[in-house]
């Protein structure tokens, strides 16, 4: 194998997804309810909207999917204020990114992330060849001026997911300002906002926004979150027309299955949806707080729908005894943190036993 494969791929570490709860149960032998706050999937689930037209739409699956997601970039660009050339779908925003380091990243070539931040963002690099430039968090946000010190001509991509996946902090709009505009001319800027829908408004940058300029930036968006999809694989990408098109020319045809389009167009106009999940998230992240405070289990203030918390002990271990006691959630040693778990928030009944195992365990 090691003659037949590249040799970039043995650098990898492959990416370690969450656990579904079936497999928990067939590990573990667990008969009881297991709940699940490792994915930072909707704990409402997806839109009502969004089944029924799943229901209607489920007798077409011997059809293509529509391979251009014409009614899906039509119905985006009007909401985003961009031309439907400015937008681009993929099998969820992991697929998207994988399109722009096969597209833009030559081998050698620099791309400059955080650390941590979503590891895909690594791992797609590595692939191409590249050469990944981490820069430690501060206080557990990225840190931007940081990232600006190593840019350089033989920078390709700066990658900022926003909020930070695993930490859940966010870079003020005036850093994400100054790390865009001082990016080099052939230097591409993603912004990975897959929780913006979870932002306080009064703290959104307008990432989009930069775009409409025609600078070289890419932001990516999913319906795996807020919208409940997770399952159906689908995301997006906003940015000019001349990077959708070099996008577009590494696509595989029909990426995005036809159910998956279908509930995506109808999960969009559920505003009703959005908000009660949106709602949800925010007064239990309150009470997650005052709860890991009773516990002195520090924690980072999260802008999206899952709470980071330093256990004070080993991670892998904790998760494994929370599981145990039916309570799924994420390790962060693969991200640099061995003492601390990503916990996605759930519903009250599921934040209440999530609570209860975490005293037994801590």
């Amino acid at each position: 194998m090691e003659k037949l494969a590249r040799p970039s791929v043995w650098k990898i570490k492959p990416y370690i997804p969450g656990k579904p709860i079936e497999e928990v149960k067939r590990e573990l032998g667990i008969e009881g309810e297991i709940i699940k706050l490792a994915s930072n999937e909707n704990p409402l689930g997806p839109s009502p909207k969004a089944i029924e037209a799943l229901k209607r739409a489920v007798e077409e699956v011997h059809l293509y999917p529509d391979d251009t997601c014409y009614y899906l970039k039509k119905k985006l660009a009007s909401r985003l204020g961009v031309e439907e050339n400015m937008i681009f779908v993929g099998s969820g925003s992991v697929e998207i990114i994988h399109y722009i380091t096969t597209a833009f990243l030559n081998p050698g070539e620099r791309v400059i992330m955080g650390k941590p931040s979503f590891i895909m963002g690594k791992i797609e690099s590595q692939i191409m060849e590249g050469e990944v430039v981490e820069v430690e968090a501060k206080n557990y946000t990225t840190d931007i001026d940081g990232m600006i010190k190593e840019m350089s001509e033989r920078t390709k991509i700066v990658y900022l997911d926003n909020p930070n996946n695993p930490l859940g902090s966010m870079v003020k709009k005036e850093d994400v300002e100054k790390l865009v505009k001082s990016a080099p001319e052939d230097t591409i800027v993603v912004i990975d906002e897959a929780y913006h829908e979870y932002i306080d408004r009064t703290k959104t940058p307008d990432s989009v926004g930069y775009v409409r300029e025609g600078r070289n930036v890419i932001v990516l968006r999913t319906f795996s979150k807020i919208y409940g999809l997770a399952g159906l694989r689908i995301g997006y990408a906003i940015s000019k027309p001349e990077i959708i098109d070099v996008l577009n020319r590494v696509r595989l045809p029909f990426n995005v299955g036809r159910l998956s389009q279908i509930a995506a167009l109808a999960a969009l106009d559920d505003e009703e949806h959005v908000e009660r999940s949106r709602k949800l998230v925010e007064k239990e992240r309150e009470f997650l707080y005052q709860e890991f405070e009773k516990l002195e289990i520090p924690y980072i203030r999260s802008e999206t729908n899952f709470i980071t918390i330093d256990t004070g002990k080993d991670g892998q271990e904790v998760f494994k005894e929370l599981q145990r006691r039916g309570v799924i959630v994420r390790p962060l040693t693969p991200y640099g943190l061995p003492t601390h778990i990503r916990i996605t928030i759930g519903t009250h009944e599921q934040n209440i036993k999530l609570m209860e195992a975490l005293r037994e365990v801590l």
